[in-house]
């Protein structure tokens, strides 16, 4: 029997349209259409073209499509679903592995306090396992360096604080360190930590740090002695005063020397040897009469002299020391804020304050006001606090020329906290070196 050729035709366009169909299913999954296979204008999830509106291409639907040699079963889903998840050259390693490398490190910043040193080519170095850092000067005697170490993990740490003219090693700190796993941490080290006294390297007794054996030369370098005896009330911030008093010193290329005693120390020889005597919160009479007359020749001979708070409150039997700081002790109310009038702001220890000074402090009443021997550099504000009992006219900071030599006395730096101030630090370092002889 012929084939009736009318009928064939028909099969023949549905064979024709299937193809069409697999091949624009084909071409509509590689391209990542947002639709699985299916073009908008079709039926959902039939997989048909737009021009199966006759509907004749009932058999191209997903199912029988999965079923055809070379057929794309997943068109461009996978495609689709691999962008909102964010897979790709940019992610992780590249091929969506997160980096083992992450959160593995901590940046780690050391601050560190090294001994007091007069020198201009001062060296820090930090060794931690491989590591190795050079320090940054941030001034006074403080420094820091960072760097990004691998965390949980524990190696040798050496710090080694030296003097560059001559490779000559001051002091060193040894110890275990261990990084936590945190993203940062801060390791803060104290000069009391480094071990001065190992390094002498001249064999003489003296560590490297107490003499001038690499190269610095001391000339022109100013010296001052710190005087911190008490016969009466002791002040518990005596030693943040003499660690601040150092580090401003070597800061300005001064060296210290501390005396808690002045036996065998008020001598005209030994003070010979000072440029200023800082009277750090002495009370009481601290100097017999053979002292005495040793520091009044040395004020003579064109010494210097500072007194810090209680310094007012010493040797109220010797009526030249009285006239040498200014005015004696009275008396203080509980410790409070207040302002100070800022009455001479061209002197060292007063230009960087403006024309009002506010802080915290233990506030002094005098037994006579200082006014008509001394340059007043601050008073009180007695309407600023309570307790005042010196009326409109409270000095409280003055300095003057005495006898043939400088002095300068201020009232505050009762509290410790004082002396972590960065305005009264200055203040401070300004009458140090008013006192020195290397300022105005």
């Amino acid at each position: 029997m012929k084939p009736v050729k009318g009928n064939c035709l028909p099969v023949r366009r549905a064979v024709i349209l299937l193809l069409c169909t697999l091949l624009l299913s084909a071409c509509s999954g590689s391209g990542n259409s947002p639709q699985s296979g299916a073009d908008t204008a079709g039926a959902p999830g039939t997989g048909l073209d737009a021009g199966d509106a006759d509907g004749t291409g009932t058999a191209g639907d997903t199912g029988q499509m999965s079923d055809e040699p070379g057929a794309d079963t997943t068109g461009g889903h996978v495609d689709a679903t691999a962008d909102d998840t964010g897979s790709g050259s940019e992610a992780g390693m590249g091929d969506g592995t997160p980096d083992p490398l992450a959160g593995n490190t901590v940046t780690v910043r050391f601050d560190i306090t090294v001994p007091s040193r007069v020198s201009d080519a001062l060296q820090l170095e930090v060794v931690w396992g491989d590591e190795t850092l050079v320090a940054s000067w941030v001034g006074d005697e403080y420094w820091t360096a960072t760097a990004d170490f691998p965390a949980a993990t524990e190696n040798r740490l050496i710090v080694t604080f030296y003097d560059d003219n001559g490779g000559i090693v001051l002091g060193r700190l040894e110890q275990d360190y261990r990084t936590g796993s945190n993203e940062s941490e801060v390791l803060v080290i104290l000069a009391d930590q480094f071990d001065t006294a190992l390094w002498d390297d001249d064999n003489d007794g003296s560590s490297n740090l107490e003499e001038l054996i690499a190269g610095t030369s001391p000339t022109g370098s100013a010296r001052v002695l710190l005087f911190s005896e008490t016969r009466g009330y002791r002040h518990e911030s005596i030693e943040a005063a003499l660690q601040a008093l150092e580090e401003l010193s070597a800061s300005s290329d001064i060296l210290t020397v501390r005396a808690e005693d002045s036996a065998e120390v008020f001598t005209e020889g030994n003070l010979a040897g000072f440029d200023a005597v800082i009277w750090v919160l002495t009370s009481g009479d601290v100097l017999d009469a053979d002292e005495q007359e040793a520091f009044e020749n040395y004020i003579r001979s064109g010494g210097g002299y500072a007194g810090i708070h209680a310094a007012s409150d010493t040797e109220y039997e010797w009526p030249w020391y009285g006239s040498l700081v200014g005015a004696y002790f009275e008396r203080h109310p509980e410790i409070q804020t207040a302002t100070q009038d800022v009455e001479d702001g061209s002197h060292p220890s007063t230009t960087h304050l403006g024309s009002r000074w506010t802080r915290t402090d233990e506030w002094y009443d005098y037994r006579a006001n200082p006014r008509a021997q001394v340059t007043v550099l601050l008073s009180l504000d007695e309407d600023s606090y309570t307790g005042g009992g010196m009326g409109g006219d409270h000095p409280s900071a003055w300095y003057h020329a005495y006898d043939g030599g400088r002095s300068w006395y201020t009232g505050g730096g009762h509290t410790e906290s004082s002396y972590a101030e960065p305005e009264f630090r200055a203040h401070l370092l300004g009458g140090l070196r008013y006192a020195a002889g290397l300022a105005d």
